[in-house]
């Protein structure tokens, strides 16, 4: 399709022409055809020109000038130089000839009865021609996949007749390279050897790639080259496709190709998207009618099994909360979509290690019903194993995203679909709290929340306080700088039933230390560690102060 300085030489009034130099480089493509007329030429240059000359413009530089002169030529990308001289310059010069050699341009002599225009006109006909060609080819092409496109064959009918266009095999991942569809699996494993981001060959494509060698190993280590073409979605999400270059290398129509072909993959996947998102919208319509106990008659019912939602049997409502390391996302990051972005990798992570469930999303949460085993629901297990799925989840989006943290809250067992409403309030209490008391990367399950459940319940922070022994509030208000370490002391003896020796053990501390501060808090607060009723209070007493003071950090 391209005309080629080698495809000069078959015009017929160029038989008799001469290369002079660059006969390594008779495959530079030609895009125009001009004549000489002033020695300032390469002023006006744009590349790929023809350039037809007597060097009567030249004709009184010396030989330092004409050496420059061909190598501002070849530097704007002339792609050859063709010299008809006798009739003002006796013989081409042996610097030029020299220079061209050097620079990779090819000089042709022209034979003087040759007249100028019996080489323009054959060589902008053939340019014109093949510029009507591709035209066609890229009308044909741009009609071919806008079909696929509107009869909504999807990515795996467009990859597969890029296939048949160009002869060479396709694939198409997401933007973490995990392959949505291919036409050859032996493509879809590879290890990169080394990227090229600037192909001399591909630098008039318009649209975004890159060129990389890869490793096949399912080809037994076979390397080769691929042509990556990044392909941008809603809300920034890219995919890739993937050209492998295994069987020809691609010319200028196969990127006539995959420029259309990219083109109908993004409209694919916006379409796709689109759909998405009313599925999401109608899911978060049923799911919302479900926790806020609103279902109309069968309706739910039928709109569930309508959207393959499997309602029968146990569930517990579990809660995911995204934000950033060092505070919530900030108005200009959810106008930007980073908020959509999250929520997208988020909805993605869950799919894949929890597929199949029932998600939605409710006010800045994202929500899923975890379906609870039969076997599971007299015991704990299901508990264990909604938090390690939890926290492959988190690690996961720390991969994608170092910056967005993800906490997580479960509610209780819901015995049927129609009482998840409460299994979701528990779950709301436990990711409230479980901030407030382990932080933000908190999986925090509602019924190991303990005598805190009750805590939370008061909203005025004085009226807990009324509930702290006067004993404990001794130590409180004590003077000395050890005052901290009395309560650490304490604390710790009463999570290990009293018992003294365990305290040092975990306090590392001497044992005789351990029993010195005792008696410390028996002197200053009179305690009675033999009254069961008193130390139950202080017990109450040191989970208030520890509640009271991780909400005024959370608060701050």
């Amino acid at each position: 399709m391209e005309f080629k300085v080698k495809d000069l030489l078959k015009v017929g009034s160029l038989k008799d022409a001469v290369v002079l130099s660059g006969k390594n480089n008779l495959n530079k493509v030609i895009t125009g055809a001009t004549i000489m007329e002033a020695p300032d030429i390469t002023d006006w240059l744009k590349g790929g020109e023809l350039i037809l000359t007597s060097l009567y413009p030249i004709r009184n530089f010396n030989e330092d000038q004409q050496k420059e002169f061909i190598i501002r030529l070849a530097d704007k990308g002339v792609s050859a130089l063709l010299i008809k001289n006798h009739r003002f310059v006796a013989g081409i010069p042996e610097i030029i000839i020299r220079t061209g050699e050097m620079n990779g341009l090819p000089i042709l002599q022209l034979p003087k009865e040759v007249p100028y225009i019996d080489v323009m006109y054959p060589v902008m006909g053939e340019i014109l021609n093949n510029q009507v060609k591709k035209l066609q080819y890229y009308k044909n092409i741009h009609d071919q996949f806008t079909a696929l496109s509107l009869a909504d064959k999807g990515p795996e009918k467009i990859i597969e007749t890029l296939e048949g266009l160009i002869g060479n095999s396709v694939a198409l991942f997401d933007r973490n390279f995990h392959c949505i569809t291919s036409t050859e699996s032996s493509i879809t494993r590879f290890q990169i050897v080394e990227k090229i981001p600037y192909y001399n060959k591909t630098e008039e494509i318009k649209f975004p790639h890159y060129r990389q060698i890869v490793k096949y190993p399912q080809l037994d280590g076979q390397k080769g080259y691929q042509i990556v073409v990044p392909i941008e979605t809603v809300n920034n999400i890219k995919t890739y496709l993937l050209i492998s270059e295994m069987n020809k290398p691609l010319g200028e129509l196969d990127f006539i190709a995959v420029e259309n072909a990219a083109t109908a993959l993004s409209l694919e996947l916006v379409k796709q998207f689109a759909v998405a998102e009313v599925d999401k919208r109608f899911k978060n319509d049923l799911l919302e009618e479900l926790i806020e106990g609103k279902i109309r008659s069968t309706g739910f019912f039928q709109n569930a099994n309508l959207i393959g939602w499997d309602i029968e049997g146990s569930f517990a409502a579990v809660l995911f909360k995204i934000s950033k390391n060092n505070g919530p996302l900030s108005k200009k990051q959810i106008k930007r979509g980073m908020s959509n972005r999250n929520e997208t990798l988020l909805y993605e992570a869950i799919h894949q290690h929890i597929p199949n469930c029932i998600v939605g999303s409710k006010s800045g949460l994202v929500v899923v019903l975890w379906k609870i085993d039969e076997d599971d629901t007299n015991n704990y297990v299901w508990m264990d194993k909604i938090k390690e799925t939890a926290a492959k989840i988190q690690q996961y989006l720390k991969k994608q995203h170092n910056q967005i943290v993800v906490q997580v809250g479960l509610g209780n067992v819901a015995s049927g679909i129609l009482e998840v409403g409460e299994s979701y309030k528990k779950a709301q209490e436990a990711l409230e709290l479980g901030e407030i008391l382990n932080g933000k990367e908190a999986i925090t399950a509602y019924s190991e929340l303990g005598i805190y459940r009750l805590l939370c319940e008061f909203d005025d922070p004085s009226l807990l306080q009324t509930f702290i022994p006067p004993s404990l509030n001794k130590l409180l208000g004590y003077p000395q700088s050890n005052k901290y370490d009395l309560l650490e002391t304490l604390k710790i003896f009463l999570e290990c039933n009293q018992n003294a020796t365990k305290v040092s053990q975990l306090l590392f501390i001497h044992h005789k230390t351990a029993v010195y501060r005792l008696e410390r808090i028996k002197e200053i607060t009179g305690m009675n560690f033999e009254d069961s009723e008193e130390m139950l209070s202080v017990q109450v007493g040191l989970k208030i102060i520890d509640f009271l003071e991780r909400k005024k950090m959370y608060k701050d």
